[in-house]
C-alpha cells in the first residue's frame, strides 16, 4: 500500500506532468508538421525553379535552332553566306555543339562539323523532322563525358518542307544547375529522363552513375514525377537512408528533377525543441516534487497522519486518545472537531452498551417465561389432581409421563442454552435416512391431524445410508417439522422430500405456511432470533450448529403466503 506521501508526489508529479506533456507534445507535433511543411514547400519551391530553368534551357535551345531553321529556308541564300549565318549561331550560342543543314532529300547542305548522312542518329532526327516534328533524342554522354541530346526541326518555305536543322545540345549547364542547388549538408539533386535513366546528379559520385545509366524508376517518386506529378514523399532513397523527396516535372522534356533531403538533417530543429522541452519537463518535475513533497508533509501529511494514527487506536477501543493539530488552519479545526465527536461517541457508546444489556435480558426473561412457562403448567395442573386422583392407577401413570416429559423439555432448553458456549459431541453411527424420517414424521401424526396438517414423504431410494449422530439429527429434523406444523395454524401440508444427489443426500421440508420475509432469512439461524411472537429463538442457531458438526449445509426458501422450503445437504456414508 502507498504511503500518503507517495500519493501526494505521485499527484503533483502527475498534475505538472500531464499538461506539460500535453504540452510537449502538441509543440513538438507542431512543430514537426510546420519542419516538414517548411522543408517540403522550400525544397519544391527549389525543385520548380530547377526544373523551370531547364525547361527555359532546352527550350529556348529549340526555339534558337527553330529561328535559324527559319532564317536559313525563308529566303535563297547563298551556301557562304548560310555557312557564316551557321558560324554566327555557334559563336554566339555555345549550347550548340553542333549544327547541320540538310535538304529533303537527306543530302547535307551545311554543317559546322564533319557528320555523315548515314549516322543513325542523323537518319532518326531527319526522317522524324521530315513528318513536320520536333525531334528530341534521349540524353546520352558526349565523347568529352558531358551529357547531351539532338534535335531536329524541319525547313520550311511556303509551308513546305524544303529541308531540316539538325543541332547537338550540350547539357553542361543542366549538370552545372544541379550541382549549384545546395540546400543543406545532407540535401541533393538528380535529374531523370523520361525512361527513368539519371542524366545528372548533385552528388560526387553522381557523375559516375550518370555515366553507368543507373536507372531510378524503382523509386516511386521517380515514377510519379515521370507521370507528370508535383511529389512529396519520405523514403528510403538507392543507398538505403531515410530522405524527405520532392519532384518536379520537366513537362517539355518528359523529365523530371527530385531534391533529396536527408531526414535527420531535415528534423534537425524538432529534435533540438524536443531534446530542450524534455530538460525542461524534468527540471520541472524535480523543483515541483521536492517543493511539493516539503510543504505537503508539513501542511497535509503530518495532520492526516496524526488523524490517520488516532482513528487506528480508537479501532482497537481506546476512546480516550485525543488528536493535537496545531496548524492554525482547517486541519486543526477538524481536529478539534474529531475530540469533540469523540467524546459524545463515548457518551453514546456507554449509552448503547446499557440500552442493549436491558434489551438483551429482556428478550432472555420473556423467551425463558414462554419456553418454560407449558412445562411448568403442565406439572402444576397434574400436581393439583394428585389429592383426589392418586388413588387411581391411570392418573398416577399420566402423572408420571407429564412429569416425565415436562422435565426433559425443560432439560433439553437448559441443554441449548449450555450448547451455545460449548461443542456439540456427537456419536456417529450408519443410519437409514428415510426408515429414521418415518420414525420422527410418525410420533408427528396425532399433532399434525388435529391441526389439520398433512404430512408427505417422498423418497428416491429406499436405502440410503448416512454416517451421524442419531439423537442430534433427531433434534433436528423433529425441530423443523414442529416449526413448519406451527406455521401452518389453518392447515396445509408438510411434504418431505429425500433425494440422493452425486455423494450427498439432498432432504427438503416444504410447507404451504404463511411465509417468512425475505428480509429476515439471513438472520433465522443467530442465536436469539425467531420469528414468532414469543420464545427464545434458539431451534434454527442448534440446527445450524448440527448440520455444521456433519459437513452439511443448509438453507431456507421462503414467500410470504406460499410456504417455506428447508433444504438439507449431508454427506453419504463413506463420503
Amino acid at each position: 500500500m502507498k504511503s500518503l506521501s507517495t500519493k501526494l508526489i505521485i499527484l503533483l508529479i502527475m498534475a505538472v506532468l500531464i499538461p506539460l506533456s500535453f504540452y510537449g507534445i502538441l509543440s513538438i507535433w507542431t512543430s514537426r508538421h510546420f519542419n516538414f511543411k517548411s522543408v517540403t514547400e522550400g525544397n519544391i519551391n527549389v525543385a520548380k525553379r530547377a526544373s523551370g530553368e531547364i525547361d527555359l534551357y532546352i527550350s529556348n535551345s529549340m526555339a534558337i535552332l527553330n529561328a535559324l531553321a527559319q532564317n536559313l529556308g525563308r529566303f535563297n541564300i547563298a551556301r557562304e553566306e548560310q555557312r557564316l549565318i551557321l558560324g554566327n549561331y555557334i559563336l554566339n550560342f555555345p549550347e550548340f555543339r553542333e549544327i547541320h543543314i540538310a535538304d529533303n532529300k537527306g543530302k547535307l547542305i551545311i554543317s559546322s562539323s564533319n557528320i555523315s548522312e548515314g549516322d543513325v542518329y542523323f537518319y532518326k532526327a531527319f526522317d522524324t523532322a521530315m513528318m513536320d516534328k520536333i525531334y528530341k533524342s534521349d540524353v546520352y554522354i558526349s565523347k568529352n563525358l558531358t551529357p547531351s541530346m539532338t534535335i531536329a526541326l524541319p525547313l520550311k518555305r511556303l509551308n513546305t518542307i524544303v529541308g531540316v536543322a539538325i543541332a547537338n545540345i550540350d547539357l553542361l549547364k543542366m549538370w552545372n544547375l544541379v550541382d549549384s542547388i545546395r540546400i543543406g549538408k545532407g540535401s541533393y539533386e538528380f535529374v531523370v529522363s523520361g525512361d527513368g535513366r539519371l542524366i545528372a546528379h548533385g552528388l560526387g559520385d553522381g557523375k559516375a552513375r550518370v555515366l553507368s545509366n543507373e536507372n531510378m524508376k524503382p523509386l516511386k517518386i521517380v515514377r510519379d514525377v515521370l507521370d507528370g506529378k508535383y511529389t512529396v514523399d519520405t523514403y528510403k532513397n538507392i543507398e538505403g537512408k531515410e530522405v524527405i523527396g520532392v519532384a518536379a516535372p520537366i513537362p517539355s522534356m518528359g523529365w523530371g528533377i527530385v531534391i533529396e533531403e536527408n531526414l535527420i538533417e531535415a528534423y534537425a530543429p524538432t529534435r533540438r525543441m524536443t531534446f530542450q522541452l524534455t530538460i525542461l519537463v524534468i527540471l520541472f518535475v524535480t523543483a515541483v516534487s521536492i517543493l511539493g513533497y516539503t510543504g505537503g508533509r508539513r501542511f497535509f501529511i503530518q495532520p492526516i497522519g496524526i488523524l490517520i494514527n488516532t482513528t487506528r487506536k480508537i479501532s482497537k477501543g481506546n476512546l480516550d486518545e485525543e488528536v493535537t493539530i496545531r496548524t492554525g488552519d482547517e486541519f486543526e479545526e477538524v481536529g478539534d472537531a474529531f475530540n469533540r465527536m469523540m467524546h459524545q461517541l463515548k457518551i453514546f457508546q456507554e449509552e448503547i452498551k446499557r440500552n442493549e444489556r436491558i434489551a438483551f435480558m429482556n428478550k432472555i426473561a420473556t423467551g425463558l417465561v414462554h419456553d418454560l412457562r407449558h412445562p411448568i403448567r403442565s406439572i402444576e395442573n397434574s400436581s393439583r389432581l394428585i389429592m383426589k386422583d392418586f388413588d387411581k392407577e391411570d392418573y398416577r401413570n399420566t402423572f408420571k409421563n407429564v412429569v416425565t416429559r415436562e422435565l426433559r423439555n425443560i432439560n433439553q432448553f437448559l441443554e441449548d442454552l449450555l450448547n451455545l458456549s460449548h461443542p456439540l459431541h456427537l456419536t456417529p453411527i450408519s443410519l437409514d435416512i428415510c426408515v429414521e424420517m418415518d420414525n420422527i414424521t410418525e410420533t408427528f401424526r396425532d399433532e399434525a391431524e388435529k391441526k389439520g396438517v398433512k404430512i408427505e414423504t417422498t423418497y428416491s431410494d429406499k436405502d440410503i445410508r448416512i454416517t451421524g449422530d442419531k439423537f442430534s439429527l433427531e433434534r433436528l429434523f423433529k425441530n423443523i417439522i414442529r416449526n413448519a406444523i406451527e406455521a401452518m395454524p389453518g392447515g396445509g401440508t408438510l411434504s418431505i422430500y429425500i433425494t440422493s444427489i452425486s455423494q450427498a443426500v439432498e432432504i427438503r421440508f416444504k410447507d404451504t405456511g404463511h411465509g417468512v420475509p425475505a428480509d429476515k432469512i439471513n438472520g433465522l439461524f443467530t442465536e436469539f432470533t425467531t420469528t414468532k411472537g414469543d420464545g427464545i429463538g434458539l431451534g434454527l442457531a442448534i440446527s445450524k450448529r448440527i448440520i455444521d458438526a456433519h459437513n452439511g449445509a443448509i438453507s431456507i426458501e421462503s414467500e410470504i403466503g406460499k410456504g417455506t422450503t428447508v433444504r438439507i445437504i449431508l454427506p453419504l456414508s463413506g463420503n
